[in-house]
C-alpha cells in the first residue's frame, strides 16, 4: 500500500506539474481553432507534413540508445568554454547579422530589428538536460536591442524558450507564429494584438518587410501527448535589401525547391545542421542534405545553424560543422562561419573556424 500510494503521489505531482508550470504553454483557443480547423494543412485534429513523414525512422526493435546521453563520450561535448563575443547592439545597424547559437538569430532589416526563435536558456521544460554549452560570453535576453518582430518556427523548447518569450513580452512589437501557437504567447505574458498566427505561405508586411511563413518537414508538441497540435514552419523574409531564409527545424524535402524557385535566390539561408540521427532521419537533416537544401533555395550564402549549443543529439558537438563545411566546399557554397555574438554582413561573410581550438 506505501508503494502504491507513493506511484499515485508522485504521478499527481507530476500532472499538476505539467498542467500549472507555464515553460508548457496552452492549448488554442476557439479563435485559433477555427482558423486551424480552416487549414488544408491540418487534418483530423491534427496538422500534417506536405510529404508523408514519420518522426521515428529506428527499424522493429531497434533502441534508443539511451545510454549515449547519460554517459557521452569524452569528444561528444566540448571540455572548456567556447569562443564567443559580447553582443554590441549600440553598434547594430541596418544590414548586421548575429548569432546567438542554435538557431537564434538576430538581423537589422529598414530599420526593423528581428529575432529569430530566442532562446537563452535550458532547450529543456526541466532542469534536467537542455543546458546549454559553457561560453566564453554566454548570450542573454538583456543584451537584445529593442525588438520589433519576432519569429517562432515552432514551438520545441530548443526553438521557443518561454523564459526569453517572458522577458521580452511587452517590449516586442510583432510576434509572428505558425498556427496554434499563439496560446502559448498568451499564457507568458504576450499581448493579444501583438501576435498574428499564419498558415503555410500566409505573408505578412511590416514596412518594406515582407515576412512568409513556408513549409517545413517537422513536426510540433511540447509535451508527450499533443504532437503535431501546433503548426510547424520556415520564414522567407524579404525586402529591398535583403532576401533571407531561414529553416527552422526540417528533414529534407522537395519543398526546398518550391520555395526556392519561388521567393529566391537569397543572398543567406540559415540552415538547420545539428541533432540529427538516421534514427530519425525524416525530421532533420544531415549535413549533406542541409548543402543540398541551400543549393535547391538558390542562395548565395549557407549559414549552418542548429548547433554548437546544446547536446540534442548522439553525434560529437562539432560533427555537424565539419560535415557542412567539407560538403560545401566540395559543391563551391560559401559558407558563413561566424563566432556567437559576432555582428556581420553579407558583403564581407566571416569565416572562423572556431571550434577547432576545442579540440
Amino acid at each position: 500500500m506505501w508503494l502504491l500510494l507513493m506511484v499515485i503521489l508522485v504521478a499527481a505531482a507530476i500532472t499538476a506539474f505539467v498542467l500549472m508550470a507555464p515553460t508548457f504553454g496552452a492549448k488554442p483557443d476557439s479563435d485559433s481553432l477555427k482558423r486551424m480547423n480552416a487549414s488544408a494543412n491540418y487534418r483530423d485534429g491534427k496538422f500534417v507534413n506536405i510529404e508523408e513523414t514519420q518522426v521515428d525512422t529506428r527499424s522493429a526493435g531497434e533502441s534508443m540508445e539511451i545510454a549515449s546521453y547519460l554517459f557521452p563520450a569524452k569528444d561528444k561535448n566540448p571540455d572548456s568554454p567556447l569562443p564567443s563575443v559580447r553582443f554590441d547592439k549600440d553598434g547594430f545597424k541596418n544590414g548586421d547579422f548575429v548569432w546567438f547559437g542554435h538557431s537564434t538569430l538576430l538581423f537589422r532589416s529598414n530599420d526593423i530589428n528581428i529575432l529569430i526563435d530566442p532562446v537563452f536558456n535550458r532547450a529543456s521544460p526541466v532542469p534536467i538536460g537542455g543546458k546549454p554549452f559553457d561560453m566564453k560570453v554566454a548570450p542573454k535576453s538583456e543584451v537584445l536591442p529593442p525588438i520589433d518582430v519576432v519569429l517562432i518556427s515552432h514551438d520545441h523548447y530548443d526553438h521557443l524558450d518561454h523564459r526569453a518569450i517572458s522577458d521580452i513580452a511587452n517590449t516586442a512589437k510583432l510576434f509572428l507564429v505558425p498556427l496554434g501557437n499563439r496560446a502559448h504567447l498568451l499564457r507568458w505574458g504576450v499581448p493579444a494584438e501583438n501576435i498574428n498566427e499564419l498558415d503555410w505561405y500566409e505573408s505578412y508586411k511590416v514596412g518594406d518587410n515582407l515576412f512568409t511563413l513556408t513549409p517545413s518537414r517537422h513536426f510540433s508538441g511540447r509535451g508527450p501527448t499533443n504532437r503535431f497540435s501546433t503548426l510547424w514552419g520556415s520564414w522567407v523574409v524579404k525586402s529591398s535589401e535583403l532576401s533571407v531564409f531561414l529553416s527552422g527545424d526540417s528533414g529534407y524535402s522537395g519543398e526546398f525547391k518550391r520555395i526556392g524557385e519561388r521567393f529566391g535566390p537569397f543572398d543567406i539561408a540559415f540552415i538547420e545542421n545539428g541533432a540529427y540521427d538516421r534514427q530519425w532521419a525524416q525530421i532533420h537533416m544531415m549535413p549533406e542534405q542541409s548543402v543540398q537544401a541551400a543549393i535547391d533555395l538558390n542562395t548565395r550564402l549557407f549559414f549552418p545553424v542548429h548547433w554548437g549549443k546544446f547536446d540534442l543529439a548522439k553525434h560529437r558537438w562539432t560533427d555537424p560543422i565539419e560535415r557542412a563545411v567539407k560538403e560545401a566546399k566540395s559543391r563551391d557554397l560559401p559558407l558563413v562561419a561566424p563566432l556567437v555574438g559576432q555582428i556581420f554582413r553579407l558583403d564581407a561573410p566571416p569565416f572562423s573556424a572556431w571550434w577547432d581550438v576545442q579540440q
